[in-house]
């Protein structure tokens, strides 16, 4: 991966966690604007276009500026905003893991969007690589944000195929360290030998700030935050959190 940015500002629309600014909703789903010195964009788009467009005003985020959308994966709770997006900005594209079921695929051509299909991990802008397909089961891909001398900002949706498995393959194709990782972890009702093992697989991979929202489960929050609170950054939804680059050597 060549390059990156000087800063990356991840906002957390839509959440079910609910955080300290009570007139925003906060649906089952998930929904992050991102923005950086050359690039606004988002990552899923809940399951409703109504929540998107309301927590969206309230938090200021234009959406009719978005460059472009990626989406983790096919379910409901991910894409079903994107009637919004094609409301405010037509023809946007969209990026989607290549092996999504083709009728939501469909779906979202039918909606007036550019589907742009993904395999392999791929830059889509400045210091921005969608981060290529694993499966799950369904097939899942995020985004990674390179922020000079500090490392990827990785964004997850469900995790299916495995969070310490989305954070290896973004720190192998993009041969540089996960510096944080914000998202659904996937791990609401596991077991706590899977909540210890995954923390220790991020821990082990360098992962130095920790964001577990939507379906990582209240267990894992609360572990991660009784264990390794220098590394919790817990999530909620309205959370705006700013990485800037650090200076080399």
């Amino acid at each position: 991966m060549v390059g990156g940015v000087k800063w990356v500002n991840v906002t957390l629309l839509v959440d079910n966690n609910r955080g300290n600014i009570s007139s925003l909703a906060s649906p089952w789903g998930l929904s992050i604007y991102v923005e950086t010195p050359s690039n606004r964009f988002l990552f899923d788009a809940d399951g409703s276009p109504e929540v998107l467009r309301r927590n969206a005003e309230i938090l200021g985020v234009d959406l009719s500026k978005v460059d472009f959308v990626v989406v983790s994966h096919g379910h409901g709770d991910h894409v079903g905003g994107l009637a919004l997006i094609a409301e405010l900005k037509p023809r946007c594209r969209v990026y989607v893991p290549a092996g999504m079921d083709g009728r939501v695929k469909e779906w979202i051509a039918e909606l007036g969007l550019e589907v742009v299909e993904v395999e392999d991990t791929a830059m889509v802008a400045e210091g921005v690589a969608v981060i290529g397909q694993l499966y799950g089961p369904p097939y899942e891909q995020a985004v990674a944000v390179k922020v000079e001398g500090l490392g990827l900002v990785l964004l997850v949706g469900c995790s299916h195929p495995g969070v310490e498995n989305l954070v290896y393959k973004a720190s192998h194709d993009l041969n540089a360290e996960v510096y944080a990782v914000i998202g659904g972890f996937h791990l609401a009702g596991a077991s706590p030998q899977r909540l210890e093992s995954t923390l220790n697989a991020l821990l082990k991979q360098g992962v130095k700030k920790i964001y577990p929202v939507h379906c990582s489960g209240d267990a894992f929050r609360s572990l991660v935050e009784s264990k390794r609170p220098e590394l919790y950054g817990g999530g909620y939804v309205g959370l705006s959190v700013f990485f800037k680059a650090r200076a080399s050597g």
